[in-house]
């Protein structure tokens, strides 16, 4: 039997053996181990949250009217803030789109940016 790998998927018959599955697997990645390409936008949600306004992922959440259950994916970092969360954001606590998608300090409240920057 032929290994198994993106050029020929095809080549293992189903229900035949395991052998296929074992082999595609090993060229996968492992399903455990979540990408977070987004995690630099994460660590400064978080910090906001937790740090300025001290409330619960649930709360915060609410209180920019998105579900809990969207908002702890951009603060695993797992997937991006939207344009729509970013702006709640932005209204409800002055937060700059530059702030949260770059990391740039600039266009914050200066009590923010001092905040900020004064972090350990």
């Amino acid at each position: 039997m032929a290994a198994m790998n993106a050029n020929n998927i095809g080549t293992c018959q189903a229900n035949t053996s395991e052998s296929c599955q074992l082999n595609w697997r090993g060229n996968m990645p492992a399903m455990t181990e979540k990408a977070r390409p987004y995690i630099d936008i994460a660590q400064r949600l978080k910090w906001h949250r937790e740090t300025i306004v001290g409330l619960s992922q649930a709360d915060y959440a609410q209180s920019i009217g998105f579900k809990r259950s969207i908002y702890s994916l951009w603060e695993a970092g797992t997937h991006r803030l939207s344009l729509d969360g970013a702006l709640a954001l932005r209204s409800k606590y002055g937060l700059s789109l530059d702030f949260m998608y770059e990391g740039i300090d600039d266009a914050l409240p200066m009590t923010l940016r001092n905040a900020w920057r004064d972090r350990p």
